[in-house]
């Protein structure tokens, strides 16, 4: 009898210790599975970040674009002639700025209203968005212009800086 009292307390002893390893291998597993999970979930934001952060680059490249495109089109059927009235005083400054509303308006309008959501989501405001760029291709455009003001109201075409300077009196010396 002591014998079946000790095989079985070694067999209650020995059950107990296989089921304390079976817990402790499903905690683990449970462990490394929540593990896997939360590095897959990561992954897949990331994904997502990159998917965004491409949408975004591609929606601000699109506005630039159209902006430049749309305010280079202005300027050769419009504008330049009409800034030039301004300068020799013949012109009106409101009719610029009317020209620089119906570019915004009409690239406002060409791009899509999803492009429009991206920007606002990332940089806040779309319209501020399009006006930097509409005024970044004013800029490119008035710094290719081959008029250089020398006096104010003076204007010379086709003349280097180095030049100018040249025939101005005390210019050379600077």
């Amino acid at each position: 009898m002591n014998m079946e009292i000790i095989t079985s307390a070694a067999s209650t002893a020995l059950a107990n210790i296989v089921l304390a390893v079976i817990a402790l291998a499903g905690a683990y597993a449970v462990y490394y599975i929540r593990l896997a999970g939360a590095q897959v979930k990561a992954q897949t934001k990331k994904i997502e970040d990159e998917s965004a952060r491409a949408l975004l680059e591609d929606a601000l490249d699109d506005v630039e674009r159209l902006a430049t495109k749309a305010v280079g089109y202005t300027e050769q059927t419009v504008a330049k002639a009409l800034r030039e009235a301004v300068k020799a005083g013949t012109g009106d400054r409101e009719k610029l700025l009317a020209l620089g509303r119906d570019v915004f308006n009409e690239v406002k309008c060409e791009i899509g209203p999803e492009t429009q959501e991206i920007i606002v989501k990332h940089l806040g405001s779309f319209d501020h968005y399009l006006e930097q760029c509409i005024e970044n291709a004013v800029l490119k455009i008035k710094q290719a212009d081959p008029y250089i003001t020398t006096l104010p109201g003076a204007l010379v075409e086709g003349v280097g800086e180095a030049e100018l300077k040249e025939g101005i009196p005390g210019a050379a010396a600077e």
